[in-house]
């Protein structure tokens, strides 16, 4: 009975989150248009589905996601003019990068999620102290680089102040956060963010090249360019929101 009552709660959370997900993608408030891609938050419910649910329930929000993102293909910054001038094999491969590192986000944050139980609070803390000062110094790297380039770097700017704030508050508060769904969140928003990227630079490096007739180098520079500056405000995003929807649902079930 136990057993049964476990899978129907995570088939109806599966089918919520997953409605959630549909809901955000077809109304675009799911995706937002930054430079070369689109910025998202649909990756949240994916983390909070692996969170409660586990694997299973990840993956299948994930595949929510991957599908509104692949359904999403022909309008997007990303894909517009890969779909416009692909053919069949293309548009595979804008299936395969659009869905595969959102699957992969509900496994990795599952796991991540098992994994991280029996670390100590404080270890938690420094494991995302450490991936702060990181994205801090890598953001200050990709700023002197726009500057040294003559481009635009304010968001750069925003992203440091972000950092620092979302630093200061953590560390000083840290006891009030669910550390264990925050360091999940960091993961699984990371998973999403470099799969993305990864894949869709191997596939179509030299697509992008030819439809804005730029070289290789270029594009990989873009790509980077646009991994920072979309990447980290999705994780500060996902951490935050991640923390206290966790800590709002993990209440109510214990209420309950």
């Amino acid at each position: 009975m136990e057993r049964v009552s476990s899978r129907t709660q995570k088939m109806v959370l599966s089918a919520i989150l997953s409605a959630i997900t549909v809901v955000l993608g077809i109304t675009q408030i799911g995706f937002i248009p930054v430079g070369p891609i689109r910025a998202t938050i649909l990756h949240i419910p994916v983390i909070i589905g692996a969170i409660f649910g586990g694997p299973i329930v990840g993956s299948v929000v994930g595949l929510s996601f991957g599908v509104m993102s692949f359904l999403q293909a022909p309008t997007d910054p990303t894909f517009a003019p890969i779909w416009a001038i692909g053919g069949f094999r293309e548009i595979v491969l804008i299936a395969v990068t659009a869905i595969i590192p959102r699957v992969l986000v509900g496994l990795v944050s599952a796991y991540v999620y098992k994994a991280t139980n029996k670390i100590e609070r404080k270890t938690s803390v420094i494991l995302l102290f450490g991936v702060q000062i990181f994205a801090f110094l890598f953001n200050a790297y990709q700023m002197i680089d726009n500057i040294r380039n003559q481009q635009a770097y304010w968001v750069n700017i925003v992203i440091a102040v972000a950092i620092l704030v979302l630093l200061f508050v953590i560390t000083k508060n840290y006891q009030k956060y669910n550390m264990q769904a925050v360091v999940t969140a960091v993961a699984g928003t990371l998973t999403n963010t470099v799969l993305f990227i990864f894949f869709a630079y191997q596939f179509f490096k030299y697509d992008f090249a030819t439809a804005f007739n730029i070289d290789v180098g270029t594009v990989k520079d873009l790509w980077l360019t646009a991994g920072v500056t979309n990447g980290l405000p999705e994780l500060l995003v996902s951490i935050v929101l991640v923390n206290y929807i966790s800590i709002a649902l993990f209440a109510f079930k214990k209420r309950n």
